[in-house]
């Protein structure tokens, strides 16, 4: 299967399951790094519309090198420094909140199952994993540029889709509003599209993921 087609399947999937424990792991790491940007380009005294669509573009940007890594050896890895990333911040979380739940079984059984993959060398299947950390974020910022501004503009319940569809109450473009008298779907949905771009270029050209039987 090509790489473009795998990043595909693999962002579909993530999207349709994003509110359920099953995505957990990949996403904590996409909410680490959106936390991280809005608190850092919170900071910057720049207008609304200017703070989100940096935001945008840096968590495509980070996607593309990853994805670019993927033409490299070290896609190999890739899949086990993710999930033990995740595992860290999943504990950090616990501690913080000392909240305990089934995410921690699932974030557990995601490491312990890439960890052997990668020493049985299962390269094909890593592939899959990595690709679900990295396509992560261009779906984390789906939610946040086109899904909330949806939900928003036609006053839907953002929990009606609840486990499988959770579309946050907030998002990067909510400060925004109906700039120019244009909607705020608009706004998201053109600059994501427009960040898109050079996410689908890099998608293409890496290593295959065949899984054989």
């Amino acid at each position: 299967m090509r790489s473009d087609i795998r990043a595909l399947i693999v962002s579909i999937v993530l999207f349709g399951l994003w509110g359920t424990v099953v995505t957990c792991p990949f996403r904590l790491v996409s909410d680490l790094f959106l936390q991280t940007s809005q608190a850092v380009v919170g900071k910057i005294p720049l207008p609304a519309i200017a703070c989100a669509v940096f935001i945008l573009f840096l968590a495509m940007g980070v996607t593309c090198v990853l994805l670019w890594l993927g033409k490299r050896e070290i896609s190999d890895y890739s899949a086990l420094i993710f999930s033990i990333l995740s595992c860290i911040l999943y504990c950090v979380q616990v501690i913080r909140t000392r909240d305990y739940s089934l995410e921690a079984a699932i974030v557990a059984v995601v490491l312990a199952g890439t960890m052997a993959l990668v020493v049985f060398r299962k390269t094909e299947i890593t592939r899959y994993i990595s690709d679900a950390f990295i396509m992560a974020l261009p779906v984390c910022m789906f939610y946040e540029c086109v899904m909330n501004p949806l939900y928003r503009l036609i006053k839907a319940d953002i929990y009606s889709l609840k486990p499988f569809i959770v579309v946050p109450q907030t998002s990067i473009f909510s400060k925004v509003g109906n700039l120019l008298n244009i909607p705020l779907l608009v706004w998201g949905a053109f600059f994501y599209i427009l960040a898109l771009l050079p996410v689908m270029y890099c998608a293409g050209g890496r290593k295959e993921g065949k899984i054989r039987n």
